[in-house]
């Protein structure tokens, strides 16, 4: 199998890369904005070039603008940055991959879903409030639209992970990180929610998920989060006790009420994603707690 990793610099990408070189029949060119073999996806002719330069099976497209509060600010403008890379970039990919005869592994989220309904099914209707949906999460969906427009179906594979963690310090802060790093800091916590259900992606499953998915033929969408759900709060609290190895208080806020406040981004209240699918293909999910107890200790 060849994968050619766009966005081989980013959190998840960084971890999963370092998994895919332990197989041993797997081949990976590394694609970034920078680097050996470069790759911008928001200019049309540096995809067209990168395709038409390397020969692989799958692309692996890990680049995405994440910075959800970022993106809100951004909302509507399709000139923005966060459209330019979530929305035309991917464009760009697919058209390419149609046009090259690859095949198309996509990165999604559970913000696709307005979060009145979850843990959602992959056959779940997105949205459907968009008000409620966040802008990042928007542009998500217009991704998974252009995709399944673009390509056959047996040509891609859509993933939706919902807060990845791991613990694991890349340069760059996971769920795990933002909380811990800042305890550090100030040696306290701020308020977490804990009105808002959440279903937390161990990072360290997103590799064997890649391979299980691509070695049966699978297609389509497919979801990979603990397969319990949880809350900010919850999932914060057992996290620092286990990193710090004592016991940390943290106050409970409401997401419920923080989403009244003029000028809030929206993220799903109920959110979440089942992973009854993903199951069937024989793919080990860790569940949020289990997980935790993987993370480095300070």
């Amino acid at each position: 199998m060849k994968f050619a990793i766009i966005g081989a610099s980013s959190m998840i990408a960084v971890q999963s890369i370092k998994q895919l070189e332990q197989e041993k029949d797997v081949q990976i060119i590394k694609a970034d904005l920078g680097g050996e073999n470069p790759i911008d996806l928001t200019n049309n002719q540096s995809v067209e070039t990168f395709f038409k330069d390397h020969d692989f099976d799958w692309a692996i497209l890990f680049s995405a603008y994440t910075d959800v509060n970022g993106a809100e600010k951004q909302r509507d403008d399709k000139q923005g940055i966060c459209w330019k890379i979530n929305v035309d970039g991917v464009r760009n990919i697919s058209n390419a991959c149609k046009k090259y005869n690859r095949k198309l592994f996509f990165f999604s989220t559970d913000f696709v879903f307005d979060g009145t309904g979850g843990p959602y099914k992959e056959e779940a209707k997105v949205g459907p409030d968009f008000e409620k949906v966040s802008w990042y999460g928007i542009t998500k969906i217009e991704a998974e639209k252009i995709i399944q427009q673009n390509l056959k179906a047996e040509d891609f594979i859509i993933l939706r992970i919902s807060y990845p963690y791991s613990g694991v310090d890349t340069g760059k802060e996971d769920l795990v990180l933002r909380t811990l790093h800042y305890f550090q800091k100030e040696g306290k916590i701020y308020p977490m929610y804990d009105d808002q259900k959440i279903t937390p992606t161990f990072i360290a499953d997103i590799e064997p998920a890649i391979i299980s998915l691509v070695k049966s033929g699978a297609s389509g969408i497919y979801h990979l989060a603990s397969a319990t759900t949880t809350t900010q709060y919850e999932f914060a609290k057992k996290m620092l006790e286990h990193a710090t190895g004592m016991s940390v208080e943290i106050e409970k806020g409401s997401l419920k009420e923080a989403l009244t406040q003029p000028g809030s981004t929206p993220r799903p209240l109920n959110g979440g994603l089942l992973v009854d699918k993903l199951k069937t293909k024989g793919v080990s999910i860790t569940n949020w707690d289990k997980g935790i107890q993987e993370i480095p200790t300070v």
